[in-house]
């Protein structure tokens, strides 16, 4: 076969993620998107609940006037990127199978109530964020 036509290597279909012996299966875009969002959210709504990115995405909150041009810009292109977030129960079924994964493989640590969630500050984690930063600049 000539190698300007051959075909990619197809990439995993899912990368698995673990919790509680039970395996929850998260694709790798799917691992994106949440991160992604608490980046979002972390660069504009720090105090909020990670559950509030749909609201953030449909903008209900009133808070675009206050938002400095890089926030608007981090903004446009979440709700470019994330469109498919806007729906509540999307968000939280990705939220919630993120949520219980096992904490090796997240970049953000949610608490159990699901109220709080904080970027994990050690290990590749950082690298993710750092990556994340750069896709919203």
């Amino acid at each position: 076969m000539n190698a300007l036509h051959r075909q990619p290597a197809p990439a995993p279909a899912a990368l698995s993620l673990y919790s509680s012996g039970l395996s929850r299966r998260l694709s790798a875009q799917q691992l994106f998107d949440v991160e992604l969002g608490l980046f979002l959210l972390t660069e504009l709504l720090p105090t909020a609940p990670p559950a509030a990115l749909p609201d953030l995405l449909n903008g209900s909150n009133m808070i675009v006037s206050m938002l400095t041009t890089r926030q608007r810009r981090y903004l446009k292109r979440g709700k470019d990127l994330l469109s498919h977030c806007r729906h509540h129960t999307v968000w939280h079924d990705l939220l919630e199978r993120y949520a219980t994964a096992s904490s090796p493989v997240r970049a953000f640590d949610i608490s159990q109530d699901r109220s709080r969630f904080s970027p994990q500050t050690v290990g590749f984690a950082w690298n993710r964020i750092v990556t994340l930063r750069q896709v919203l600049a």
